[in-house]
């Protein structure tokens, strides 16, 4: 009896839960007695088709009626949603969680408030609406709920005002607008980069877009656009008529996990005024990206009152089958209701953008054939732009040894994606290039080709915008310049044998060593490679065996892209015993051979032209020494002259004898000096006529004549000292001065004139004689 009754109570329990499982389902879809109301407007004339706008219900999406009645005006036609009681007749909001509450972003220790930012161009004012064939609405129009418009807006943000993740700008719907659920997209630059992400609540006429850190870097000409699917808010006036057959509507049933649409629900209704029909047979046409839902499609059948359906409790069993993209619903009954259908249909939506999803229905009964068009819009979509702050890159290219600016280095920059900004941006002549106008970012600059006679650097250089708040860059980078390379040979200076064993230091211009011990190998050669452009010297340390040391440097350069070796002889005389040699002394005179001449520079030859020693310099006496000199022919040539001398351009040739020092003399002119402006004389005037001489007084009577007697000596004449020169003797020839007398040639014009005076005295005495006797 217990197990019995056990048995009962469990039955009992899942039959109970089995009706309850079956009234739940009862209400979810059953649309039992709901009114829906219907608007009503007036459809143009038509003849073969009549276009018409639709009432609907105030969840409904746009319908569109196209019958193909012959009447030139109908009343639009009734088409019922189920309410929210009933899942197949409410759109299914997604679901998305939003929040009003301000963020703070912390970068390093500072801390970043989250503002509301000024922006133009969002308010209901600015927005400009559209139907969904681009076609302009005015505020005056009827917004239905059942149609769709498309909002859009041109915005933009004042220059210099700074944007940071996580502030906001509003946007206001006009009115007789609402988004029919609840929406969120995001908004990207023309570069495809995402900037922000506009929101708006279903049935709310405001909305937000939120920024990202994107547009952190621009500072001017923020604009961009907003677009988005919404509703009309007028569920028209109750009043509508049945004037009609055959219509249909939709709306957007469900969401997926990323808040897009992926299942729609589509409403047709036809009969609004309970005629009796037979073979109705409806087809409906899927457009793209649609599955119909097997087994989603029910019928209810009712009937109108004052333009609403109301359901008369019970459905319709249509056979409903599928041919690819067309839904076929057969009525093989006789139709003497109303009939409102529902399905569902499978989409994809793309979620960055406006999505429209259209069908194509037909119906065919007793009563005459019919079409209508229908559609459903979701989603919106946004752009905005601005320009960067900039910075640039200032590079300077140098050698790594001695820090000279090299131009011609070519570089490519690159920005973080990897694409090329600039491919061919070259240093200066100052070893400089300047890359400006750089938006933030990181960047890299890498050298493509290297200056003439240097390696390739293969570092990259890798640089962000900015640099701890540092806009304008600086980089430096070495290049290394291509080897060169250098063979000395050592010779003997009289035979032009090869002399292995010396030692030499190889240093660079200023003198330091780069490398030491070089000593000469059995071709009498030094061979030294891996040398950077540039001038370096040899300097002997120790002379090979038997040989006169000599530590005159060797200078030699090292040019760019040189690709063979810089070859270099030095000569070297042998050491020989004092038995076997003599020496030379040149002293350098002034061409008067009064005084010696320091600072004359010489080269020593042998017999045959060899240099044997070069800058050979006099020193403070005017001489030069050379010892040990093997005897023979040799010759002193002048490469320099002392300060103020000129060049004397002839060798000075001499023989060595053995045992013997042999004296050479080596004269230089001194350089002439610019003739200057000779004033000319100034005019001594025209000579005086001399005056007759007195008659001497009588002396009597002549004795007899003798020899006259000889005027008083006047003794040799006085070195006459040396006479001032004229103040200008004036020119012989034009513009030719007249030479000064030499000493002699005034001593030789001294002694005529004193002569010349002797002859006159003497004269007038004789004339004073012969007077007297006559």
């Amino acid at each position: 009896m217990k197990l019995i009754k056990r048995e009962y109570i469990a039955m009992s329990i899942i039959v109970m839960a089995i009706l309850g499982l079956f009234i739940a389902f009862w209400f979810l879809i059953m649309p039992d007695a709901q009114i829906v109301e219907a608007a009503t407007t007036q459809s143009p004339p038509v003849t073969t088709t009549a276009t018409t706008t639709p009432p609907g219900s105030t969840s409904s999406t746009a319908l569109k009626s196209v019958t193909t009645a012959t009447a030139s005006n109908t009343t639009a036609p009734a088409v019922t949603t189920p309410t929210a009681s009933t899942t197949t007749a409410t759109p299914v909001a997604k679901a998305t969680t939003t929040t009003t509450t301000a963020t703070i972003t912390t970068t390093g220790n500072t801390t970043i408030p989250k503002v509301e930012l000024s922006v133009s161009g969002l308010t209901g004012a600015d927005a400009i609406v559209t139907d969904m064939q681009g076609n302009p609405v005015k505020p005056s129009d009827d917004l239905y709920t059942w149609l769709d418009f498309k909002i859009n807006y041109n915005w933009s943000i004042p220059d210099g005002v700074q944007i940071n993740s996580g502030d906001t700008v509003p946007f206001e719907l006009p009115s007789g607008l609402a988004p029919p659920s609840d929406l969120t997209f995001p908004i990207f630059d023309s570069n495809n980069v995402k900037i922000g992400t506009a929101t708006i609540k279903a049935g709310q006429s405001t909305g937000t877009i939120t920024f990202n850190d994107a547009l952190e870097h621009t500072s001017k000409n923020r604009h961009g656009t907003l677009q988005f699917i919404a509703k009309g808010t007028n569920t028209g006036s109750g009043n509508e008529g049945n004037n009609w057959m055959f219509n249909k509507n939709g709306w957007i049933a469900a969401y997926g996990l990323e808040g897009a649409p992926n299942e729609l629900t589509w409403n047709i209704a036809f009969n609004p005024n309970s005629n009796t029909l037979t073979n109705v047979v409806i087809t409906d046409t899927l457009g793209p990206n649609q599955e119909y839902i097997p087994g989603s499609l029910t019928a209810i059948a009712g009937h109108f009152e004052n333009g609403n359906f109301v359901s008369d409790g019970y459905y319709l069993s249509p056979t409903v089958t599928t041919d690819g993209n067309k839904v076929i619903i057969t009525f093989p009954d006789k139709i003497t209701t109303s009939v409102d259908i529902f399905y569902r249909t499978k989409v994809t939506a793309n979620p960055d953008g406006t999505n429209t999803w259209t069908n194509h229905a037909t119906m065919g009964s007793s009563e005459g054939d019919y079409e209508v068009d229908s559609s459903t819009s979701w989603g919106g979509s946004g752009t905005g732009n601005g320009d960067q702050k900039t910075g640039s890159i200032t590079l300077t290219k140098t050698d790594d040894v001695t820090g000279k600016a090299l131009a011609g280095a070519v570089y490519e920059l690159k920005d973080s994606t990897g694409k090329v900004i600039t491919a061919d941006a070259t240093t200066d002549e100052t070893g400089k290039l300047v890359i400006s106008d750089l938006p933030y970012g990181t960047y890299t600059l890498t050298e493509v080709k290297a200056p003439d006679g240097y390696t390739l650097n293969p570092n990259p250089i890798e640089f962000t915008i900015p640099d701890n708040k540092v806009l304008d860059i600086t980089a430096e980078q070495k290049d290394t310049a291509e080897k060169g390379a250098v063979i000395l040979k050592k010779l003997d200076a009289l035979t032009n044998a090869t002399i292995a064993g010396a030692t030499f230091n190889l240093l660079d211009k200023d003198g330091n060593i780069i490398k030491e011990g070089l000593v000469t190998d059995g071709s009498g050669q030094i061979s030294v490679s891996d040398l950077t452009p540039g001038e370096y010297q040899f300097v002997e340390t120790s002379p090979a065996t038997g040989y006169i040391p000599d530590d005159t440097p060797i200078l030699f350069t090292v040019l760019p892209n040189q690709t063979t070796p810089v070859e270099l002889e030095k000569l070297n005389n042998e050491l020989h015993s004092d038995s076997d040699t003599g020496s030379v002394v040149l002293t350098k005179f002034d061409a008067t051979l009064k005084n010696t001449l320091p600072g004359a520079i010489y080269n020593l030859l042998d017999s045959q032209g060899n240099v044997l020693y070069e800058n050979l310099t006099t020193d403070k006496n005017g001489q030069i020494t050379v010892p040990q000199l093997v005897a023979g022919d040799y010759s002193f040539v002048e490469v320099a002259a002392p300060e103020g001398y000129e060049v004397n351009p002839d060798p000075i040739k001499f023989t060595v004898t053995k045992d013997m020092e042999s004296k050479v003399q080596a004269t230089d002119k001194q350089k002439p000096t610019e003739p200057g402006v000779t004033e000319p004389p100034t005019n001594p005037g025209p000579p005086t006529e001399p005056g007759k001489p007195k008659p001497p007084v009588n002396p009597g009577p002549p004795t007899e004549p003798g020899k006259p007697e000889p005027p008083v000596n006047p003794g040799p004449p006085t070195e006459p000292g040396k006479p001032e020169p004229p103040v200008n003797p004036g020119p012989t020839e034009p513009g030719k001065p007249k030479p000064l007398l030499l000493i002699p040639d005034l001593l030789n014009q001294a002694n005529q004139n004193l002569l010349s005076q002797t002859l006159v005295q003497l004269n007038q005495v004789n004339q004073v004689q012969i007077l007297a006797l006559a």
